[in-house]
């Protein structure tokens, strides 16, 4: 009876000691996954299934795969991928991070999470983090989630195995993380041209003055002026031109009854410049159609500095309070 029990057990150990482990599953040809929602796009195996929703892909041979990991007793073993989108709501990618870390173990009891691992995906760094679930004393459901921040929201990758499919799936797991492709944000152009929030300053000898830093400074012929610049918004009559020649000795009143003959006004008046006094004169300039134009002249230490403004008559709200404001920052030297 003994050597029958001997015999016995050690048969059983025998058989399973011959138990074949799963081959790697090579990476073959692969289908590509754009999500209609949201964009972005992976590839799986074309002999697998997109079994997920929009915003939420699943990606395994069969239902049967994916019910395996809902219920461990029934199913059939096998890999799954899973590709989601995560809103930021407010919240750090960190913070996302360390919410999915404690739902995966208030799902599953007795997980083991490891340390997180930094990787790079679609050239945005992003962070690994590995997990066992035991199933049975031999056997584990092995995983990892990678958190790949977007610029509007956190996408969370679950690469799964259950047992041996884990490691044999390895390879096509690497595949499908190194195709996964971030969604494209299309900036939409605006129709009207908006000035950049950030300013810069222009400075020379005669005067400073800010201005948003999408401007664009042209060359201008100087000729016998002492300066002259420009500077233009998206389009080539949207302008500010500025020039200072000498004022040989004449009033900012003198300057104006001599230069006013060369413009056929529409309205004219008078302002401040940096607590100088300046004429102005709005005119539409020949030869052009639907540019409306403004000229300043005001006089500092002997220099007349003559301002210019251009801009698009039909677009005049976007053009020129911009300009008007670079005009009222200029500081006099």
């Amino acid at each position: 009876m003994k050597s029958s029990l001997v015999f016995i057990f050690m048969l059983v150990f025998f058989i399973i000691g011959c138990e074949k482990k799963l081959e790697p599953v090579p990476v073959g040809e692969m289908n590509e996954y754009r999500d209609p929602a949201y964009g972005f796009k992976i590839k799986y195996p074309k002999e697998w299934l997109q079994l997920g929703t929009a915003g939420k892909a699943v990606f395994a041979r069969s239902q049967e795969v994916v019910n395996k990991f809902i219920d461990p007793q029934s199913g059939e073993a096998g890999a799954q991928v899973m590709a989601e989108i995560v809103q930021y709501g407010g919240k750090s990618p960190e913070e996302l991070v360390q919410a999915g870390k404690e739902k995966l173990k208030q799902t599953w009891q007795n997980i083991e999470v490891q340390t997180d691992v930094p990787v790079t995906v679609g050239g945005k760094q992003a962070t690994k983090v590995p997990y066992a679930i035991p199933v049975t004393l031999k056997t584990k459901i092995m995983g990892y989630e990678v958190y790949v921040p977007g610029d509007t929201a956190l996408y969370r990758l679950d690469f799964v195995g259950f047992g041996d499919h884990f490691q044999a799936h390895a390879a096509v797991f690497d595949a499908m993380l190194n195709s996964f492709e971030l969604p494209v944000i299309v900036v939409k152009r605006p129709d009207v041209w908006q000035p950049s929030p950030s300013l810069e300053t222009y400075k020379s000898n005669y005067f400073t003055m800010q201005y948003p830093d999408n401007l664009e400074f042209v060359t201008v012929k100087k000729g016998d002026k002492d300066l002259a610049m420009e500077m233009r918004a998206d389009r080539l009559d949207c302008s500010i031109h500025i020039d200072v020649f000498g004022a040989k000795g004449l009033t900012v009143d003198k300057v104006w009854e001599q230069n006013k003959g060369n413009y056929k006004a529409k309205n004219t008046g008078t302002a401040t410049i940096d607590a100088n006094k300046a004429h102005w004169v709005d005119y539409v300039p020949p030869r052009v159609k639907d540019i409306n134009s403004r000229a300043y002249f005001v006089v500092k230490n002997d220099k007349v500095v003559r301002i210019i403004l251009n801009w698009y008559a039909p677009q005049k709200d976007a053009y020129f309070p911009v300009f008007e404001r670079c005009v009222t920052s200029i500081k006099l030297k």
